[in-house]
């Protein structure tokens, strides 16, 4: 495990954050290294998905993550409704 330099986070060796960031993190600056490199100078920030509401507070590096996978899913979805009314 590699700890995070202000000594509030560590992460596993399978990228998974064990920290539970809340609103009092947003704006803080963090720097982190896990399997995929060493990251410096992250910000904290909040996104939430437009479709489903659900919200992600953390590094930036994992808010783009949140953001594509549910981008991704909501369009399968909708791709999948849309099917169902044609063939309806």
């Amino acid at each position: 495990m590699s700890k995070i330099a202000d000594g509030n986070e560590e992460l596993a060796d399978d990228d998974e954050i064990n920290y539970m960031y809340t609103e009092h993190d947003i704006g803080d600056i963090v720097s982190y290294s896990n399997r995929s490199g060493s990251f410096q100078e992250e910000k904290i920030v909040l996104v939430y998905c437009q479709v489903c509401g659900a919200r992600f507070i953390g590094p930036i590096r994992y808010a783009g993550g949140f953001l594509g996978g549910h981008e991704v899913f909501h369009t399968w979805e909708f791709k999948i409704q849309m099917n169902e009314e044609l063939e309806a």
